[in-house]
């Protein structure tokens, strides 16, 4: 008995420990954070993330209640808010350049684009900030400080 109980109060406080790492911060801190970086996508369920030679990366900036950055081919742009209430997320029809690329890349631009702008919710997870809709798995972007 005593060594479930010693593995049952393990189990309870590496849980506590790891969903205290996820949080979602008020709309205002989390456009202050979104704002003072710059986010690379870094992983999106099973697909592969271009990176380097097999694509550019795809880079997020915010500022003034919008996002733009590169979209894996094409510039993008979306009014995007935070909030009105903790974790929860809008993010408008956005507008891309109409460059032509790799049918894979374009192919993954599309796609990402798409779960992007459906987006409602947004938590952060230690240096990550994650963007989850209903139609796509969470989009996952490490912080990169401004240049």
């Amino acid at each position: 008995m005593r060594t479930f109980l010693h593995h049952l109060s393990l189990f309870i406080s590496s849980t506590l420990m790891l969903t205290a790492c996820v949080t979602s911060p008020s709309p205002e801190e989390m456009r202050r954070r979104a704002e003072q970086n710059r986010w690379e996508l870094t992983h999106w369920g099973d697909r592969s993330v271009p990176y380097g030679d097999d694509g550019a990366p795809v880079i997020l900036s915010f500022t003034d209640g919008r996002v733009s950055g590169h979209a894996g081919c094409n510039r993008y742009s979306a009014a995007l808010v935070f909030g009105p209430r903790r974790g929860e997320v809008k993010v408008s029809h956005g507008i891309t350049t109409r460059m032509a690329c790799e049918p894979r890349h374009m192919e993954f631009e599309t796609s990402f684009i798409r779960a992007f702008e459906a987006s409602t919710r947004y938590h952060v997870d230690g240096e990550s900030l994650l963007f989850e809709s209903d139609i796509a798995p969470p989009l996952e972007f490490y912080r990169r400080p401004l240049d």
